[in-house]
């Protein structure tokens, strides 16, 4: 057989192997999730285990909301935590809601917990958004109040005119004045989305460990 015959072989196995092993992964995650949106835990604890162990940034963070409350398995703070921060290294936007949101909680990271809110929000996840709308409205021990910053990512949670984020941006402005409203629709109005990477969340992680 010739060589190049050989490696052409080869490399076709090894394309085929890999493209069977994506499809049952992603397989097992479609059926893990479901047993998790019919709250069966059991079977979402046995499916997500061994997919969050590889590296998958969705189980990781389903796994880690499973022991943050206790769904299926005794509560475990911080192994949520550990799942939450390797899925947040991913760029996934939900994980970095959680693991932002732990982070502004009474003594603990304020600053840390900003920076995964604020990659979260620039994905345009909604929840992000308005939890990073109220932080800058009210201010926290280690972070100044800015309301033009409010305003812009309330009115940026509210851009699809669902009436709870609607209520929240309205509740937000009748503390603000008429040019921080101004300034604040103006940033919105320029914002766009950023395409988050695995890459680039583990570079911010890293230079924040470092300040």
């Amino acid at each position: 057989m010739k060589m190049g015959s050989w490696h052409l072989r080869l490399s076709f196995c090894v394309c085929t192997v890999l493209l069977y092993a994506g499809f049952c992964f992603g397989a097992d995650l479609k059926s893990a999730k479901r047993a998790y949106e019919q709250k069966n835990y059991g079977t979402a604890l046995k499916e997500l285990t061994p997919l969050a162990e590889q590296g998958n940034a969705e189980a990781q963070v389903l796994l880690g909301n499973m022991y943050l409350t206790g769904r299926g398995v005794l509560t475990d703070p911080d192994r949520a935590v550990k799942l939450f921060n390797a899925s947040s290294e991913q760029a996934d936007s939900e994980a970095q809601l959680f693991f932002g949101s732990i982070d502004l909680r009474p003594h603990t990271d304020s600053p840390e917990g900003l920076k995964w809110l604020r990659l979260s929000a620039e994905q345009g996840n909604q929840d992000a958004q308005l939890l990073l709308g109220k932080s800058y409205l009210e201010g926290l021990k280690e972070v100044p109040a800015d309301p033009v910053q409010a305003d812009m990512w309330f009115r940026l949670a509210a851009h699809q005119n669902l009436p709870f984020y609607e209520n929240e941006l309205h509740a937000a402005e009748r503390q603000m004045n008429s040019a921080q409203i101004a300034q604040g629709k103006a940033l919105a109005a320029s914002w766009k989305p950023k395409v988050a990477t695995a890459s680039g969340a583990k570079t911010a992680a890293q230079a924040e460990r470092k300040n």
